[in-house]
């Protein structure tokens, strides 16, 4: 089933907010509306639903990923090219402690720049905007079925909207 993106526009945060409740008690999705908006509201303040995220994960796996790279190279090397030194043993922790250190910290910051990428990656099938937002209006950016279209139309003008535009 296609669906058409419709564009309402709001002087006022409270009544974006109001739209977004009208369109949830009607039974739309939250994940077919989005606020569209040049300040920076915090999450939920717009009625919006917390967005969970995993960022963490990243981080964490990066850095065991670097332990375990860091002591396979490091212990290998040292294997490698044995040099007993007065009697001391071939794998020497203390440097090798470093290097492992190193190459977890390496690898929590690549696998984070990595996560960031991908958990922040930019909306690129957005569908409809205006300039007009980012001179202080809000948007409340709605995707709906064919059925819906007069329903989200009728509810955006009802809470407010300066105006509303339908994208093909």
């Amino acid at each position: 089933m296609a669906t058409q993106a419709i564009l309402g526009l709001f002087d006022d945060a409270a009544a974006a907010a109001d739209a977004g409740d009208a369109l949830k008690s009607a039974g739309i999705p939250e994940s077919d509306y989005n606020f569209l908006t040049d300040v920076p509201y915090p999450e939920g303040a717009l009625g919006e639903g917390m967005e969970r995220h995993r960022l963490y994960v990243w981080p964490l796996l990066g850095g065991a990923i670097g332990l375990i790279a860091a002591l396979v190279v490091g212990g290998l090397t040292e294997m490698a090219v044995p040099m007993t030194i007065a009697e001391k043993p071939i794998l020497a922790m203390p440097p090798l402690s470093v290097m492992c250190y190193t190459g977890a910290l390496l690898g929590a910051i690549l696998f984070t720049i990595i996560g960031l990428i991908v958990a922040l990656r930019p909306n690129v099938g957005i569908g409809l905007s205006d300039d007009r937002i980012s001179q202080g209006l809000v948007g409340l950016l709605v995707n709906a079925d064919a059925e819906q279209r007069s329903q989200v139309t009728d509810i955006l003008n009802q809470a407010g909207a300066v105006d509303v535009k339908a994208g093909s």
